[in-house]
Formats: structure tokens, sequence, C-alpha cells
């Protein structure tokens, strides 16, 4: 098997199974799972931004300097995107809006759908690169698992459903990835570097409008910290893959 699908279908399935164990925390001990998710959410915002800024921006632009604008564009879209179906990584008993199960499912796939791609696009790149955003999917994707559950269960779904849905959503992060890899597979560099520009417009706005804000709800000095341990890792994982 080519080694860049292996590792895109390995991190991929990882980032799944992430999802899978938000969705399945959530029976297990829903009390617990709730109080502590925050946590989840500011480590995994702390290694999202560092990767989008260290990492895919830097690439993007050095691979097609005229880059820049997608990044915005990608901001732009996911806010008016994420504004019309109110789709946020929060707990269910504090959102300001609660949408419907059924769209708030259509909008977390299409969400797991992009990170697939995201894995894809950047190990097309180098592997460190892919190897460091896998990570950084794979840790925000546990707190999907237990938005969208959280959702579901809100919104007066059978558990037998809402298992059945969840896996749909995780097996959407695998799809993606593996897309990507075909189709990526296929196209120029200076394309390359629009994807990889995508991807970092992907991560800022997932880190910078849902993970990070969400912390502030819980005024703990804990999360400062491990938004700051999110940051280290990065840079920890760059160096020991000799990446940059």
């Amino acid at each position: 098997m080519d080694p860049q699908l292996a590792s895109t279908l390995l991190y991929s399935t990882i980032a799944g199974i992430a999802t899978l164990g938000g969705v399945y925390l959530i029976f297990l001990n829903e009390e617990w799972t709730r109080k502590n998710s925050i946590f989840f959410l500011s480590f995994s915002g702390g290694v999202v931004l560092t990767v989008a800024f260290t990492h895919l921006l830097p690439e993007a632009f050095s691979i097609n300097p005229h880059s820049f604008g997608v990044v915005l564009a990608t901001i732009i879209v996911y806010y008016i995107v994420e504004h019309s179906i109110a789709i946020h990584t929060c707990k269910e008993d504090e959102c300001e809006v609660h949408p419907m199960g059924v769209p708030a499912f259509i909008g977390i796939t299409a969400h797991s759908l992009i990170d697939g791609l995201v894995i894809g696009v950047s190990f097309e790149a180098d592997f460190t690169m892919g190897f460091i955003t896998a990570i950084a999917v794979i840790l925000h994707k546990f707190p999907v698992g237990i938005t969208i559950t959280s959702i579901l269960v809100h919104s007066g779904f059978r558990r037998n459903k809402i298992v059945a849905l969840g896996w749909m959503v995780a097996l959407a992060t695998v799809a993606g990835a593996l897309g990507a890899y075909v189709f990526v597979k296929s196209v120029e560099q200076d394309i390359l570097g629009l994807l990889l520009a995508f991807s970092a417009g992907s991560f800022i706005y997932i880190g910078a409008s849902d993970l990070l804000p969400e912390t502030h709800k819980n005024m703990n000095r804990l999360n400062i910290m491990l938004v700051l341990a999110g940051v280290v890792l990065v840079y920890l994982i760059a160096h020991l893959t000799g990446g940059h």
C-alpha cells in the first residue's frame, strides 16, 4: 500500500474513533462528560491554531503566494454556514440557539468531511505536516462527538439512532480523507497551495470561533495552561519528526 494512503487512512480512522469516543462517553457518564469537555476544547484550541499559523499557512504561501485570499474566504464561508444553521461546538444547555437534530447532523457531518479533506491535503504536502494536522483534527473530534450526541439527545432521538448517526459522522472524516487522497494526487502545486490555505482557514475559524470562546464560560486557570500545552505539543511534535 502507498505509504501516503496508509497514513491518510490510519489517521482519519483515528479521528473517526475520537468522534465515537465522544458519542459513547455521553451515554456512559453524561454528567462527567459535560462537566469536563471544556478542558478538551482548551487543549484542542491551542493545537488547532498553532498548526494553522506555524505549518499550514507558511506552507500554503510558500507554494502559492496568492493563497491569502482563500484563507479569508474560508473563514467567511464558515461563518455564513455556521451562523445559518447555528452549529457550535458547545455544551447543549449553554447554547443560546438550539438547532434541530437533522440540520445539526447535516452540518456536523459536512464539517467532518472537511476535516478528512484537511488531513488528506496535508499528507500530500509532506508527512510531518500531515501528522501534525491529523493530531489537531483528532483532538477536536472528541468534542464534536459530544456535541452531536448532546444535540440529538436533546432533540428526542432514540439511542440506537443516535449511535448510527454518530458512526456516520465518524465515517465522514475517513471518506473526506480518502476523497482528498484521490483528488489531490492529480492537482498542480499552485492548487495544493490553495487547498492548504483552505485548511488553514478552517482551523483558524474552528479554533478562534468555536473552541477558545467556549473556554470563557468556565473561568479556570487550567484552561490557559491547556491552551499553552496544546501550543507546546505542536512544536514538540514538529521537532521530533524533523519538521519546521
